[in-house]
């Protein structure tokens, strides 16, 4: 059988990147879908793009097609129920023309499988149900089809997100931790609209994110206790806005309709030990963490650019040796390690309700909004995953 280059589970925005960016090496490169063809353009999910992540989209091509479709984030406001203080975060203090962007997961799928399917470097296969996987000592072996069908790859690359994929790999460990959180997202209006703001809003019940979703719309992520948040999930609409309304304050005035809810348990995964030879695992298949931080799609997005990037600083008899696979997981785990610290420590601190804490983090709040470093700090983690 022919070697088709590099084999990447999972045609994700993750995976399409990662085989863009091989195509720009002229590698070639082979996804492997379990949806249906064209299934994904229809998600509306909202994703947050870092600065960082547009840098790279532009890079690629890809984001002329998009201008028209994200919404841009000027300014973040952050601030906590029932107390002073608050932090405003500017694109204008920084010199960047945006601090993020918005886009529905569909539109960026569509947008870079219409790139692939122009590139004569990269083959797509929709479809594909991964059966098993064996690590040989020069190739890795991948069965589809319950073991009838079989595509070998010097480097094989994990990219489907949270599916069992994973769980085929002989010496892949994953430790996974529960939050005991979860997340409601869905579309709201606003008496206020969004004008390129994005809002956080730690409360008792939970830190709400609102992202600017159109010129009309936000983005709605709620996040909270596991009990909590289902009871809101089945909250008639009506009641639903009064109490996002409640909690959230007046900024945007009065919340008027939303759409569907989706509620999903919010676990934190990390690898804890990996295949030393010719497998490498990227995005959320990788690290999966809260949202509070919104750094967990542009994270997988960076283990893309890096792979991709040491792949073409390698001599290639080197990639997918044990040397090779080592050289990328030590050179992702400083920064992985810190934004899941990061994460981690805004959930501690700003979804505990103990008493006194309130005024400490209203306190911490004016601070941040006046110490330039630890603003310049926030912004460099938020943008670029520094």
């Amino acid at each position: 059988m022919k070697n088709p280059g590099y084999v990447i589970v999972g045609a994700g925005p993750v995976g399409l990147v990662f085989s863009l960016l091989l195509a720009q090496q002229n590698q070639d490169s082979h996804l492997l879908e379990s949806r249906r063809k064209n299934d994904s353009h229809s998600d509306k999910r909202a994703l947050a793009l870092s600065y960082g992540t547009k840098l790279i989209l532009e890079n690629l091509g890809i984001w002329g097609s998009l201008e028209n479709k994200v919404s841009e984030i000027k300014d973040i406001h952050t601030s906590q129920k029932n107390s002073f203080g608050r932090t405003l975060l500017s694109a204008s203090q920084y010199n960047l023309p945006a601090l993020g962007y918005v886009i529905s997961y569909g539109n960026l799928s569509k947008a870079l499988e219409e790139a692939v399917n122009q590139s004569s470097n990269i083959k797509i296969t929709y479809e594909f149900e991964v059966s098993a996987i064996k690590n040989e000592k020069d190739t890795s072996v991948l069965y589809g089809s319950n073991e009838d069908f079989l595509i070998e790859a010097p480097l094989l690359v994990l990219a489907d997100g949270g599916k069992n994929t994973t769980g085929l790999i002989k010496g892949l460990k994953k430790k996974e931790i529960s939050y005991n959180h979860t997340a409601l997202v869905t579309k709201v209006t606003s008496e206020i609209p969004p004008n390129k703001i994005a809002y956080e809003r730690f409360t008792s019940m939970g830190p709400i994110a609102l992202l600017p979703n159109g010129p009309e719309e936000f983005s709605l992520v709620w996040t909270g206790k596991d009990g909590d948040i289902q009871e809101l999930a089945k909250t008639p609409k009506n009641l639903f806005l009064e109490k996002l309304h409640e909690h959230f304050g007046d900024r945007v005035g009065k919340f008027l309709d939303s759409d569907k809810f989706i509620t999903f348990p919010l676990k934190k995964i990390t690898l804890e030990d990996f295949p030393k030879t010719r497998m490498v695992v990227i995005g959320n298949s990788a690290q999966t963490m809260h949202p509070v931080a919104g750094q967990g799609f542009n994270t997988g997005i960076r283990d893309a650019y890096e792979l991709s990037k040491l792949i073409n600083e390698s001599e290639p008899s080197q990639v997918g040796s044990d040397r090779f696979i080592n050289q990328y997981y030590a050179l992702r785990k400083s920064e992985t390690k810190k934004t899941l610290f990061f994460t981690d420590s805004l959930v501690n601190i700003f979804s505990n309700d103990l008493v006194g804490l309130s005024l400490t983090r209203g306190i911490s709040l004016s601070l941040l909004d006046n110490f330039k470093p630890i603003k310049n700090f926030l912004i460099d983690k938020m943008s670029f995953g520094k």
